[in-house]
């Protein structure tokens, strides 16, 4: 982890952009963030995709939002949730290919502002859970510095990094596409997923979070700060 990188998951950072937060982001400050000393079987984690119209936050938009809690080491598929949101320009042909969301699709949804307040409470005191986790961070703090004042910190584990830690400390080498999901779930003897969806990616995540974790300690009981990016 870069010096940068430990500054923002700093509780520092995290009391300094409390301050400055407002509306919904600033109740997301109010309750604490997960212990990183706690065991991860006693830790609730919210595996969480975005689909967006590009990578670049400061010029493309969310336009789907996929989550679901991970609660004693399993899977509340009771929380599953899949949201559309509204994008403020028109969808490009090249993003609609990636996503099959069309303008149709999200005429009706809401904006990111609103979607925002509806995730925030959700995300609270929870840990998340990402592949490829800037893409989701990235996102989020954007959108949550231009609505409420202040970026989004949250405590996250990254698959994609766990599966670099893996290969790192196994000395393999790194092949093509390694690193991808559902590369990753077919080692770890998951099934297929459907791919570019919020929800089937979010939930796609949270099993092979939970593989991992089992590979590392099947009882849970190491401490969360050695599973955090």
């Amino acid at each position: 982890m870069g010096l940068r990188q430990k500054i923002i998951d700093s509780d520092f950072y995290r009391q300094m952009v409390q301050r400055r937060a407002t509306g919904p982001l600033r109740a997301y400050y109010d309750i604490p963030a997960a212990d990183p000393d706690t065991p991860v079987r006693d830790v609730e984690f919210v595996a969480l995709d975005l689909e967006t119209t590009g990578l670049d936050p400061k010029q493309d938009e969310i336009v789907s939002i996929g989550l679901v809690i991970i609660r004693r080491l399993e899977v509340d598929f009771s929380s599953c949730q899949h949201l559309l949101v509204r994008p403020k320009k028109e969808l490009s042909e090249s993003s609609v290919i990636v996503h099959r969301i069309f303008d149709t699709d999200v005429e009706q949804a809401p904006d990111i502002e609103i979607a925002l307040a509806h995730i925030l409470p959700i995300l609270a005191g929870r840990v998340l859970v990402a592949h490829h986790a800037p893409i989701e961070l990235g996102f989020l703090g954007h959108a949550c510095k231009r609505y409420f004042g202040a970026p989004l910190q949250m405590p996250t584990v990254d698959t994609l990094v766990l599966a670099l830690r893996d290969l790192h400390r196994q000395g393999q080498p790194m092949k093509p596409g390694a690193l991808k999901l559902e590369t990753l779930r077919h080692t770890h003897n998951l099934p297929p997923y459907r791919i570019h969806n919020a929800l089937s990616d979010a939930i796609a995540a949270s099993g092979l979070f939970l593989a991992q974790i089992a590979k590392r300690d099947p009882k849970g009981e190491l401490e969360l700060r050695r599973v955090l990016r």
